[in-house]
């Protein structure tokens, strides 16, 4: 079984690899751990399992259209059991040359696919925006995997991803996962996603493209078939376009109940293991989470929303 599942069902979650490599502190929150490794090149992520700096090459880049170009990299082996939903915080390596000025912060990617064909080096794909400029040869250090894979419930049928105003990549490596597990898979573009090429998407997804109030036709029949729906939004105002989602969802269907939709933050990570809090997301009740932790894909039904 391919797919993660929710913590209240019975299918199998892919067991994380386990390091004792590294010397690691402990701090609870929610009433678990949460580790971070402090060493050179490991940290304790998702689980517990090491997210590792390693070195990814551009091979090559293609233009998908005049706002995004695809980066084709040959990656380290450690990195081919990232799963959607995971992510990679990229820096710029120049090797034996002088370091050239760079950004506090790395990029943060989302994996568009990664495969690994035997006798040839793994490969990760990667959307991004066509500024700044990627080039075949350069090299990256790659941290990660960032955060926890998507889970979704163990009797599935039905998923609807929805794009709004953003890039639809965050949500693309998974649909080949779904779509191999016949899991139907319906994908709405909004806004800004609706340029996305639908050409460089599997041939089994249904594509509907929105307007930027998110009417399409038979709207509330793709609502209504839905057991589960994931949500990525433009960055600008990450909440309150949650907010304007789920107020959609409680005015088409009778009820939204717990697990069913959840959005996928993009929030900048300085650190991705928690231990900056700079992408802490209010909780219902007081509490809160960590999209690096908790995240990326967070039930919306239990964030506090403005």
């Amino acid at each position: 079984m391919l797919l993660a599942a929710l913590p209240d069902t019975e299918a199998l979650i892919v067991p994380a690899e386990a390091t004792d490599q590294h010397q690691t502190t402990e701090r609870q929150r929610h009433g678990r751990p949460n580790v971070c490794t402090m060493g050179a090149y490991a940290f304790q992520g998702h689980r517990g399992a090491p997210m590792r700096e390693t070195q990814a090459n551009i091979e090559r880049v293609t233009r998908l259209n005049a706002h995004i170009q695809r980066l084709h990299l040959s990656i380290e082996d450690s990195l081919n059991t990232i799963k959607p939903g995971q992510t990679v915080l990229a820096r710029r390596f120049y090797g034996s040359q002088p370091e050239q000025w760079q950004p506090y912060l790395r990029e943060h990617w989302w994996p568009v696919a990664v495969t690994a064909k035997p006798g040839h080096p793994s490969e990760m794909t990667v959307d991004r925006p066509t500024y700044p400029s990627y080039d075949p040869g350069q090299q990256y250090t790659l941290l990660g995997p960032v955060g926890k894979p998507f889970a979704y419930k163990r009797t599935i049928r039905q998923v609807l991803m929805i794009a709004h105003d953003t890039m639809p990549s965050p949500l693309l490596m998974s649909t080949e996962w779904l779509l191999s597990n016949k899991v139907n898979t319906t994908l709405v573009l909004s806004g800004k996603a609706v340029d996305y090429p639908v050409s460089e998407l599997p041939k089994e997804l249904e594509v509907i493209r929105s307007d930027d109030k998110l009417q399409w036709p038979n709207r509330v029949m793709t609502v209504g078939w839905a057991d589960q729906v994931f949500v990525a939004v433009g960055q600008d105002d990450e909440m309150g376009r949650f907010k304007e989602v789920l107020e959609l969802f409680k005015a088409l269907r009778a009820e939204v109940p717990k697990q069913y939709i959840f959005g996928v933050s993009q929030l900048i990570q300085p650190c991705g293991v928690g231990a900056c809090q700079a992408c802490t997301i209010s909780l219902q009740g007081g509490d809160y989470a960590l999209a690096c932790l908790d995240g990326p894909a967070l039930d919306l039904t239990a964030l506090h929303l403005p």
